[in-house]
């Protein structure tokens, strides 16, 4: 970058600033994407972490910043969002990293404080919620089960626009998840029709699923309403995904990567999952993340953008 600032004082001044911070993720879609998304990792790794340790742990590992989690259970409760999330803010951007998402797991106005977490949210200047999933019943109609679903989606996001928050909606591989065909979340996209309402885009369990080719029409699909994004790796084991490390599988993340970048000009965050255990208790973990963040720059820089 021309001004001298490296990439993370960037990110971490950017989403530092509130009051412009929601009018700069919405046009993100628009513009070039000029520097790598910011990488972060999923919290619930790092679940048994406080909120300091968590900063400096994830500054060491060379992330820029934190996908927190803010629901029953996660480093955030939503009945103390308003003392925890200020409070895990201030830590993780004392490190020089961001927090450019939370994960929640709303998928209505009814979940716990949602109004709260959305306004709490809004005002530290976090641009994008990542929000629960829903699920089809075994047996019935889908067409019925995706309308109801969309109503409730679509009050969701009237909420998060009065705060400036754009929802992520996480497609999950498996039985009777609504995002696992992507056909039915883009379905719900068009229907919600709101700048504040999109994929968090899952490279993973978009494949799981199409993993023959179809995982690459359902890129191009989703694309240019992707907010966010996730990526994780497997390897097949009979009929079933074994999740392994970043590279290590059967992914074609650079691929995917690419498609978001030439037909979304994606630039949101991008989420690092381990849905697997590397062994070595808690510090294995921070070993798998610190060994995973230098491929996923590299598949950055290999899919076009500038890191």
């Amino acid at each position: 970058m021309s001004t001298g600032m490296n990439r993370r004082e960037f990110i971490t001044r950017t989403l530092a600033a509130a009051p412009v911070v929601a009018a700069v993720g919405r046009m993100a879609a628009a513009q070039p994407a000029a520097a790598g998304p910011p990488v972060v990792v999923f919290s619930k790794y790092l679940q048994y972490m406080d909120y300091k340790t968590l900063a400096k742990t994830c500054r060491e590992l060379g992330l820029d910043g934190v996908d927190l989690t803010v629901r029953p259970g996660g480093h955030v409760e939503p009945d103390k969002v308003d003392t925890d999330l200020p409070a895990a803010v201030e830590a993780i951007r004392a490190e020089g990293l961001s927090v450019p998402m939370i994960t929640t797991r709303y998928t209505d106005v009814d979940g716990p404080n949602v109004r709260g977490v959305f306004a709490r949210a809004g005002a530290l200047g976090i641009p994008f919620v990542r929000v629960g999933n829903h699920t089809y019943d075994a047996n019935g109609p889908i067409g019925p089960q995706l309308e109801k679903a969309i109503g409730e989606i679509r009050e969701l996001t009237a909420v998060a626009a009065e705060h400036g928050l754009t929802l992520g909606y996480h497609n999950h591989s498996g039985m009777n998840n609504l995002g696992g065909p992507l056909w039915d979340l883009h379905q719900a996209i068009m229907a919600v029709d709101s700048p504040h309402f999109g994929s968090n885009f899952d490279t993973g369990h978009a494949m799981v699923e199409g993993a023959f080719g179809a995982w690459q029409v359902n890129a191009r699909l989703m694309a240019p309403v992707t907010k966010m994004a996730a990526v994780k790796d497997f390897v097949w084991k009979k009929d079933q995904p074994e999740w392994v490390r970043l590279g290590k599988g059967v992914c074609q993340t650079v691929k995917a990567l690419r498609i978001l970048r030439e037909l979304g000009n994606f630039s949101g965050p991008i989420s690092l999952h381990f849905e697997y255990n590397p062994g070595g208790g808690d510090q294995g973990m921070v070993e798998e993340i610190r060994a995973t963040v230098p491929i996923m720059r590299g598949m950055l820089k290999e899919a076009g953008y500038t890191t």
